[in-house]
């Protein structure tokens, strides 16, 4: 039975939550007439449900005033140790059915976290199951609940409930369906590709090493490892993935690509397939692709709200070039992909390039690029353009034929997105004169270039105030004055970030519209250097002033900031009164007034350093009049 003193009279959820100020009277009624117009043949939503789905709380908002309301006690499951003996006492299906996880284990008596704790029926099944003599019950949201049954099965935390392969295994092809599931591959792979995506990983690595093959993800772009499995299981495992993929299993000379699509806790997942031979073998890398309905809108990319209107704008023209640049992994697709989510209807005729095509968007026609049967971008691009599109999505301006045409579509009534691979928009835009687009041309079409990273958030279950590393400060160009009125926080580390104390990314952005300043710099001096100091007179904010700016909200911390953003000026070059970084160029420091004329080189006007005697960049004599 459940405990007695944890059953007193009962009060209303909406009360408590009225009496804890998270709601008022107004939004209670609204959250009430919500939750009646439920439709026919559907069981009523519960309450704190409802006010959440309405974003009139957190679920953390709701889990406390449940616990006030039942006078039981409140867990955070984030920063308590997990038992995985104890929480695996229920069948997992049960388990995940009711949203109960079992704590600890005395006797007769079980302690069950809930998010429902007045679930009779569960505590029932849980009684039934178990032979409880008491069931202590702890209110916890419904999110740590599942992420703590994740974390019960996770081949991370104990892969003993994998089946254990022996030192050698044979693919043999079995005669019933039965018997293919029931092999031990195919039990192997299925774990790991489920555990995968219960652990939100990105990827997948299968690596076969000299004594073992190991197995590692990429979680909030990190890899970390899971679990290893005897060395001559390789060639099993990895024909096993290969007839998922649809791949040649005979051959493992030569690298191979493919797709499939699995199920994981009821949702399909795609996946994609490359195998690379390796000096132990054929390594595979399984990219678990989001579905189009997780795609963010751009709203919750992680632009800005002075950034946003500025993305729209550049989205809503009727024509222009709109690029967006970053290294592999620094989240350019899902900024396409979201961007097209915005302008996509019944209206536009919207047509992409990729290579390869990562997400299927309803309404939009989506064409594979396949160089190997002559369907490269620039050519791709030409037919494209015969039919009749509003909006077209270059996957990346790889090669000079490619960007020209992109240019010249964008001139000719259409809005062309793409990406390129370069660190800032600055040197996106002189990327494309130096593949020899014209600069002229570059002047009238381009519309907004966008530079973006991906910024891990510390960890909220864990997360806590901290004083950073003078040493990251400094080399972020950064004194202890600078964060007076910051609040950084970082993760502790915990069951819910996996003691990374980190959980989720965000995007961080550098937008450079194409003004008129701008277009008469693109005409007169298409370099780096001038397009930078335009960028900058017209208020351009760098990447890692963005990162720091999100890491004095305590959104990130400075240690990311520093890992996720390039210097944006030049490595060495520091104010001699106040030591924050300068650039090349300047004559006085900006923020202490400190003369930088007196220290620089007469020839190349770099900074030099004051015991120097000669400036090592152009040998010029130091303190030598000026030519």
């Amino acid at each position: 039975m459940i405990a007695e003193q944890q059953t007193p009279r009962r009060r209303r959820l909406g009360e408590v939550l009225v009496e804890q100020g998270v709601l008022n009277e107004a939004q209670l009624d609204t959250a009430l007439s919500a939750q009646m117009q439920t439709p026919a043949g559907v069981g009523r939503q519960r309450l704190g449900t409802t006010v959440i789905s309405l974003g009139l709380a957190t679920e953390r908002q709701i889990a406390r005033a449940l616990a006030t309301a039942l006078t039981l006690e409140l867990a955070d499951l984030g920063r308590a140790p997990l038992d995985s003996t104890a929480a695996r006492l229920l069948p997992r299906a049960m388990a995940q059915r009711h949203e109960c996880l079992v704590l600890a284990i005395d006797g007769g008596k079980i302690t069950v976290a809930t998010s429902d704790p007045t679930n009779v029926v569960a505590m029932d099944d849980i009684r039934l199951h178990t032979g409880a003599t008491e069931i202590v019950l702890k209110v916890a949201t419904a999110t740590q609940v599942r992420e703590g049954l994740g974390r019960a099965w996770s081949l991370s935390s104990d892969s003993s409930g994998v089946v254990p392969l022996p030192a050698e295994v044979e693919l043999e092809m079995p005669d019933e369906i039965s018997e293919v599931d029931a092999a031990p591959v195919v039990r192997l792979v299925n774990a790991v590709l489920g555990d995968a995506v219960r652990a939100r990983a990105s990827d997948v690595h299968i690596e076969p090493q000299q004594t073992e093959l190991r197995v590692r993800y990429r979680v909030d772009g990190v890899l970390r490892q899971v679990m290893t499995v005897p060395r001559g299981s390789t060639a099993a495992m990895v024909s096993r993935i290969k007839i998922l993929a649809g791949l040649d299993i005979a051959e493992r000379r030569r690298p191979q690509d493919g797709r499939t699509r699995i199920q994981a806790d009821g949702t399909m997942i795609d996946v994609r397939v490359s195998t690379l031979p390796t000096m132990h073998g054929e390594k595979v890398v399984l990219r678990l692709l989001a579905r189009a309905d997780d795609i963010p809108g751009l709203d919750r990319c992680g632009l800005t709200p002075e950034q946003l209107p500025i993305m729209r704008g550049a989205l809503s023209s009727p024509q222009g070039l709109v690029i967006i640049c970053g290294p592999t992994g620094s989240g350019k697709t899902s900024t396409l992909y979201a961007a097209l989510k915005e302008i996509s209807d019944i209206e536009h005729n919207v047509v992409t390039l990729e290579d390869p095509v990562e997400l299927q968007l309803p309404g939009i026609s989506q064409v594979q690029v396949h160089e190997a049967s002559g369907l490269t971008f620039a050519r791709g691009l030409r037919s494209v353009l015969r039919q009749d599109p509003d909006v077209v999505l270059v996957g990346e301006a790889r090669d000079t034929e490619t960007a020209e045409l992109a240019l010249q579509a964008s001139l000719t009534g259409h809005l062309v997105l793409t990406t390129l691979h370069t660190n800032d928009a600055v040197s996106a835009v002189t990327r494309l004169v130096e593949m020899g687009a014209d600069a002229f041309l570059l002047a009238s079409c381009l519309t907004l270039v966008v530079a973006q990273r991906l910024v891990r958030l510390p960890c909220e279950s864990c997360a806590e105030a901290y004083l950073p590393d003078p040493d990251v400060l400094h080399l972020l160009g950064l004194t202890a004055e600078d964060l007076e009125d910051a609040t950084p926080r970082r993760g502790a580390g915990c069951g819910d970030c996996g003691d990374t104390g980190y959980k989720g990314r965000s995007g961080i952005f550098e937008l450079l519209p194409i003004t008129e300043a701008l277009r008469a710099v693109l005409h007169a001096s298409p370099t780096e250097a001038a397009v930078g100091a335009a960028a900058r007179e017209a208020g351009v904010r760098s990447l890692r002033s963005a990162a720091v700016a999100r890491a004095k909200q305590g959104m990130t911390t400075f240690e990311e900031a520093l890992r996720v953003s390039h210097a944006d000026t030049d490595v060495g070059l520091r104010c001699p009164g106040c030591t924050r970084v300068i650039s090349l160029g300047m004559v006085a420091c900006p923020w202490c007034a400190t003369d930088l004329e007196s220290g620089r080189c007469a020839g190349c006007e770099r900074m030099l350093e004051p015991e120097w005697k000669l400036c090592p960049w152009c040998r010029t004599v130091a303190g030598a009049p000026a030519a």
